[in-house]
């Protein structure tokens, strides 16, 4: 999958500031900006990031279970155009943000039918969608 994205290129060609890196388990190639786990660490420093990246990759997908927790569209195959999944994405990350300034509380199981974990969060997903930020941010290529 990483092969044939868009955020490959981004990073191949450099448009991404050197600095910037993304985290991948052992299956993915090494590349200077995809940082993968030493698959045979030596103790000492080997270890020691390996240990980090670990760290740091359970993080990540805590956000990402949240995210799958709150809105269930992220669970399985999302059945639009890429560039409407990017943009679905982003409008749930941003939806999840407001709801955890706010401390509206993530649904416990994946059993919420109505997509909304309380009482407002229809109303709020709708105010989000109407601001446009979600769906037209500035510099977001269409």
């Amino acid at each position: 999958m990483l092969s044939e994205s868009g955020i490959r290129q981004l990073f191949e060609r450099r448009y991404v500031p050197a600095n910037c890196h993304l985290l991948g388990d052992s299956g993915y190639p090494c590349k200077p900006w995809l940082l993968t786990p030493y698959l045979q660490p030596r103790q000492g420093p080997q270890l020691n990031y390996n240990r980090a990246h670990k760290t740091t990759r359970a993080v990540v997908e805590r956000g990402i279970g949240q995210l799958k927790r709150r809105f269930h569209v992220l669970h399985g195959e999302v059945r639009l155009r890429p560039e409407k999944v990017s943009k679905v994405i982003i409008a749930c990350a941003i939806l999840h943000n407001i709801c955890k300034v706010r401390q509206i509380a993530e649904p416990l199981e994946d059993g919420d039918e109505d997509g909304d974990n309380d009482e407002d969060g229809g109303m709020l997903t709708e105010q989000v969608l109407r601001m446009g930020m979600v769906f037209d941010p500035p510099g977001y290529p269409e």
